[in-house]
């Protein structure tokens, strides 16, 4: 989806962050009567994901085995505007949802670099409002119904969310 600006179109950029870890979400399973439905536990260290999807159906992502703070972010998001502008050369419109990381004090030097260097800006959604933020049902997808229900080390981790970024729009898709 591109929308028309006014002297162009521009690429909305749909961003958050989410984590995984080494056992998947608990689905519904049936057992035997009294038995106990067991998965074998791995110690792994969550991962975190930065993700932002484009309206030109590209999913791009970077994960950590550590809390994401504002640096990390700040990174993220200078990546993310570095390689629209060098591919697209047309504005962005990134949205985020209102997390500390996100409106922190570095983060405002940022949004005067992003638009001045790389015609990025940032429109933050209503608190409490996450279902305007499409990439939420990206995260349901990945946890609930994309995700094999097996447990999974770190680097599985990586290499799977590398797979779903690399795929999406191909093997992994919505239909709406």
């Amino acid at each position: 989806m591109r929308l028309q600006a006014a002297r162009g179109e521009i690429i909305l950029g749909y961003v958050d962050e989410s984590g995984f870890s080494s056992t998947p979400n608990n689905r519904y399973a049936w057992t035997q009567r009294r038995d106990v439905h067991a998965v074998t536990a791995l110690r792994s260290k969550r991962v975190n994901v930065m993700g932002c999807l484009l309206s030109t159906n590209q999913f791009i992502t970077s994960c950590l085995e550590e809390s994401v703070c504002s640096t990390w972010f700040y990174a993220y998001l200078l990546g993310i505007a570095q390689r629209v502008k060098q591919a697209y050369d047309i504005p962005l419109i990134l949205i985020l949802d209102n997390a500390s990381i996100h409106r922190s004090k570095k983060m405002k030097a940022l949004r005067e670099l992003l638009e001045s260097e790389y015609s990025t800006r940032l429109y933050f959604i209503p608190a409490y409002s996450p279902e305007l933020n499409r990439i939420e049902m990206v995260w349901k997808q990945m946890k609930y119904h994309w995700r094999d229900f097996k447990v999974m080390s770190a680097d599985q981790i990586k290499d799977w969310v590398y797979n779903v970024s690399s795929q999406f729009g191909v093997k992994y898709m919505f239909n709406f």
